[in-house]
């Protein structure tokens, strides 16, 4: 059996689709922290740790650079996910989601 944690949050980006998506709730098998699925979120869901804010899925630790935007580290980002690799889930702290941008005190925290 496989044990899952899942999470949700306002955004959800994913890095192999260069994808971003509203209100989603996201699996990750709790051995390996791998993404293994994800769902809209409709309504609340029992065993669902909601974060807020913005999740990136991606294929290892991306680097927050200073004063790169959200589209040039998407782009970044994107660009090194080849093929069906695994992907791990980083929860973004202070997201500016009024303009979808990076602050001064946002930092990337593995689920």
């Amino acid at each position: 059996m496989i044990l899952m944690q899942y999470y949700a949050s306002h955004y959800l980006w994913h890095a192999g689709q260069d994808k971003l998506f509203r209100m989603q709730r996201i699996g990750l098998e709790v051995s390996g922290h791998t993404w293994v699925s994800m769902e809209p979120l409709e309504e609340e869901v029992r065993n669902t740790q909601w974060l807020g804010g913005l999740i990136i899925l991606a294929a290892s630790a991306p680097e927050l650079r200073k004063d790169e935007t959200f589209q040039e580290f998407r782009a970044r980002t994107a660009s090194a996910v080849v093929g069906d690799q695994p992907l791990y889930a980083f929860h973004v702290s202070f997201f500016d989601l009024q303009k979808m941008a990076f602050t001064d005190r946002s930092r990337l925290v593995r689920l």
